[in-house]
């Protein structure tokens, strides 16, 4: 990976409630003025930006106290023009950055990035156990959602990287954006991996239940809906018979 570490002053794009990890591929809408005049700034160059993560979405024009300390240097794939004025934007995660500082603020922002070296982990017994519980639990999530992603799936089984499965999982997942952003800052591979399986985890517990919930709703409408015909046929039987209807 240290050939896609990149440092030094780049446009700098905030996100609202999304992140963008390295070596996953992204799309996503920019309708912000400033985060436009930073997409075209980079187009420009070497068509790089860091995406940085910001800590409450209601903010419209955040400084550096109102974003997460580490961002994403991302390689612009494509450019669409979506909806209105909004743009549809495809890229490459390449690496982890510190956002060091913002070098300016208008018209857009732009600051100094210094990439983050993945640590090196070993290739021990509970590493090995992590990477195997991350690829069953992500299929599970997979088959509970009924929309899963096999060439996500296929990479992160080829994989025996903490740091990329951690990273699969909560971009591919519906964890948290909080949860996300954290997972971001976390250096440490099999510490952030160890938190992708807990979250992951949790979601499952939470599809579980919703298809539980949404099983007893359907019950529960089927019984009715029976109830309601049995009720029509009941009355059609009783006005055939000239008899009154006093059903309620």
């Amino acid at each position: 990976m240290s050939e896609k570490l990149i440092s030094g002053e780049m446009p700098v794009l905030a996100l609202r409630g999304l992140t963008v990890f390295p070596d996953q591929t992204v799309h996503f809408d920019i309708g912000r003025s400033k985060s436009i005049k930073a997409l075209e700034t980079a187009m420009k160059g070497n068509q790089r930006l860091l995406l940085v993560p910001q800590k409450d979405i209601v903010v419209d024009d955040p400084g550096i106290q109102d974003l997460y300390p580490i961002g994403t240097v991302v390689q612009v794939k494509q450019v669409l023009r979506h909806q209105g004025e909004n743009l549809r934007v495809l890229v490459n995660g390449l690496c982890r950055a510190k956002l060091l500082e913002l070098t300016q603020e208008e018209p857009y922002l732009s600051g100094l990035a210094e990439a983050v070296v993945e640590i090196h982990t070993a290739d021990n017994a509970h590493n090995q156990a992590l990477c195997r519980e991350a690829n069953a639990l992500y299929g599970a999530y997979s088959e509970l959602l009924e929309r899963a992603s096999q060439s996500v799936q296929l990479k992160m089984l080829s994989s025996n990287d903490p740091g990329f499965l951690a990273d699969s999982i909560a971009q591919n997942s519906g964890i948290d954006f909080a949860d996300k952003a954290k997972l971001l800052c976390t250096l440490h591979p099999v510490r952030r991996l160890e938190n992708a399986i807990r979250l992951l985890h949790r979601e499952i517990e939470i599809l579980q239940i919703d298809a539980q919930i949404q099983e007893k709703t359907h019950r529960m409408m089927d019984q009715n809906q029976k109830d309601y015909y049995l009720r029509e046929q009941i009355r059609a039987i009783r006005e055939e018979l000239g008899e009154v209807d006093e059903l309620s």
